[in-house]
C-alpha cells in the first residue's frame, strides 16, 4: 500500500508528487498516456511565467513559486528558466493595469510606471499599438521551458523514491480510509489521493460525486514568420488585453525564428478526447480576430500563422483554478480548472495539494480558489 496516489502526470500531478516524496511519504503516480506526451495541457517548450496579476492573491502565489523554480533547477541540474520580463498592455482596462501595476510593485523590487504607446513604440519598434494603450513591464517574468519542467517534477520523484506507471486508465475510485483506485492494470491503495486530471478531472470527480463548473476549449497555438528575415529574437513575451479578448506572445524557442503569438481563448469542445472536432466556424472567427491583431501590432510579421498546433484549457466561470477536499472524504483532494494560466504556480499548487491531502492548512491556499465559491450552498 501507498501513503498516497497522485491521478495525471501533467506540471500539477508531477509537482504535487515530488513535494508528497520530499517529505519521505511512498507515492505511486499514474498516468492514463504514455510519458511524454502531447494530449494535455503541459506539453510544449515554452509558457509566460509572471508576477504581474491584478489579484493580490495570485500575485502572492507568483512570489513564492518564483523562487521554487530555482530550487527545482538546482536540484534537477537542469536550466527551466529564462528571464527575459514581460510587456503588459491594455486599451482600455485601464484599472486592471494599476491593479497589476500595485501587485508588481508589491512583490518586484523598484518602480513600475505605466507607459503610453509612444514610449512602447520608443523601447520595442518592431511593436505598434493604438493611441490609447498603456502598458507596464513585469521584470520578474519571463519564459519557462515547460516540457523540462514536467520532466524534472518526475525526475527529482523518482530520485527521492517515488513510483511512475504511465499508460494506466483509472476505470473507478472507492473512498474510505483506504482509498482503492481501480485502474486498466489493476487495483492500487494509498491513504490518500490527489485528483489532477486537467481536461479529465470531471469524469474521475463526478464518480466521486464531486460537479464542478469546468469547460473544455481547444486551442489554436499559432506561429508566425518575420518579414524578410527581420529579427523579433529581441522583443519581451507579451500580454494584451482589450476587454474582448486577451492575446499573448514570444520569441520562440520551438521554431527558430518565429514568433508565438496566440489567444487566450479557444472553442468548446465536448470533452477532452474530442479536441480535434470543434466548430470550424468559432475557430475561423477566432484565428481572423488574432490575425487582425498580428497585422496591427506586428508589422513586420507576415499576417498568416506559419504553423498552428493544438492544446486544451480546462477553464472555471471565473477563469480562476480550483483547490480542495472532497467534503466527506477529506484524504481526497483535486486541483483543476487552471485555465490556460497556472502552468507557471505549479511548485505552489504541488505544495498545497500535498499539505492539504495530509490534512494541512495550506496558507496560500485562499476562499477565491476553494470550490465553495462557485455554490455557498455547496458542501463543498
Amino acid at each position: 500500500m501507498y501513503d498516497y496516489i497522485v491521478i495525471g502526470a501533467g506540471v500539477m500531478g508531477s509537482s504535487t508528487a515530488y513535494a508528497l516524496a520530499k517529505e519521505g511519504k511512498k507515492v505511486l503516480l499514474l498516468e492514463q498516456f504514455p510519458i511524454p506526451h502531447t494530449r494535455g495541457s503541459s506539453h510544449g517548450a515554452s509558457r509566460i511565467t509572471r508576477t504581474a496579476y491584478p489579484e493580490e492573491f495570485n500575485g502572492s502565489i507568483m512570489a513564492v513559486a518564483n523562487s521554487m523554480w530555482k530550487d527545482l533547477e538546482k536540484e534537477a541540474k537542469t536550466t527551466l528558466f529564462k528571464h527575459t520580463g514581460l510587456l503588459c498592455t491594455t486599451s482600455t482596462l485601464h484599472k486592471e493595469l494599476v491593479d497589476t501595476q500595485k501587485t508588481l510593485q508589491r512583490y518586484n523590487t523598484g518602480p513600475v510606471p505605466i507607459i503610453d504607446s509612444a514610449e512602447i513604440s520608443k523601447r520595442y519598434p518592431l511593436m505598434s499599438y493604438p493611441k490609447e494603450e498603456k502598458a507596464c513591464f513585469d521584470f520578474s517574468a519571463g519564459i519557462l521551458y515547460a516540457d523540462k519542467c514536467v520532466m524534472a517534477f518526475q525526475k527529482v520523484f523518482q530520485k527521492r523514491g517515488g513510483e511512475v506507471i504511465d499508460m494506466c486508465k483509472v476505470q473507478h475510485v472507492t473512498p474510505g480510509d483506504v482509498v482503492t483506485v481501480h485502474t486498466d492494470k489493476g487495483d492500487f491503495r494509498a491513504k490518500g489521493l490527489v485528483i489532477t486530471c486537467g481536461a479529465w478531472s470531471s469524469e474521475i470527480l463526478s464518480d466521486l460525486g464531486i460537479s464542478l463548473p469546468l469547460q473544455v476549449m481547444a486551442i489554436q497555438v499559432c506561429y508566425w514568420k518575420a518579414r524578410n528575415g527581420v529579427d523579433h529574437s529581441r522583443l519581451p513575451p507579451f500580454r494584451s488585453i482589450d476587454g474582448i479578448s486577451t492575446k499573448y506572445g514570444m520569441p520562440t524557442s520551438e521554431y527558430d525564428g518565429l514568433m508565438k503569438i496566440c489567444l487566450h481563448y479557444g472553442v468548446l469542445c465536448a470533452g477532452p478526447d474530442m479536441r480535434d472536432n470543434t466548430d470550424s466556424k468559432a475557430e475561423a472567427k477566432n484565428l481572423k480576430m488574432l490575425t487582425e491583431f498580428v497585422a496591427s501590432t506586428f508589422p513586420y510579421l507576415v499576417p498568416e500563422p506559419a504553423i498552428k498546433e493544438r492544446c486544451m484549457y480546462t477553464v472555471t466561470p471565473d477563469n480562476q483554478f480550483i483547490v480542495d477536499h472532497h467534503p466527506i472524504h477529506r484524504n481526497i483532494v483535486f486541483g483543476a480548472g487552471f485555465s490556460g494560466h497556472g502552468f507557471k504556480m505549479a511548485p505552489v499548487i504541488g505544495n498545497m495539494l500535498a499539505e492539504l491531502v495530509q490534512g494541512g492548512k495550506p496558507e496560500l491556499l485562499v476562499d477565491e480558489l476553494r470550490a465553495s465559491r462557485f455554490d455557498k450552498k455547496s458542501k463543498l
